[in-house]
């Protein structure tokens, strides 16, 4: 009778790109589909606009730098501002030192934010996100 559409998500066990625990990046880097971080990242971390977009921090993950997704799954270390367009979920080991901007929250015993958690309104149209540049001292 009614025919409704599913929504195009990214399941948890399709990453297409991983940095795992022994790589550690320099640099901004952009994703799209799904991402998986076990090792360090110092820069911003943002998904491609438009997309639905998957960011998975693991417990020994951490970012130092902006974050973007359409949903992420923390469960390791930021150190800077993150937009979430839809779900974000701040598992027990998470944290987060840094301003969060999000539509759904779901925030486990033990999760830490140290910053602001402002919900995005549902009238609210995603924006493109500018992030400032990281600087990054090398040595």
């Amino acid at each position: 009778m009614f025919n409704k559409k599913k929504a195009v998500r990214v399941s948890i066990d399709q990453f297409s790109s991983l940095i795992s625990s022994n790589v550690s990046l320099i640099g901004d880097m952009e994703f799209e589909e799904g991402l998986k971080v076990s090792g360090t990242v110092k820069g911003n971390v943002c998904h491609k606009p438009g997309t639905h977009s998957l960011l998975a921090l693991s417990t020994d993950g951490r970012i130092e730098g902006n974050v973007s997704s359409y949903d992420a799954l923390i469960d390791g270390t930021v150190v800077g501002d993150m937009v979430v367009e839809h779900l974000l979920e701040l598992h027990s080991n998470a944290r987060v030192r840094g301003n969060i901007r999000y539509r759904q929250l779901s925030m486990e015993n033990g999760a830490v934010v140290d910053g602001t958690l402002n919900r995005m309104g549902d009238e609210e149209t995603a924006q493109v996100v500018e992030l400032p540049r990281l600087q990054v001292r090398e040595g």
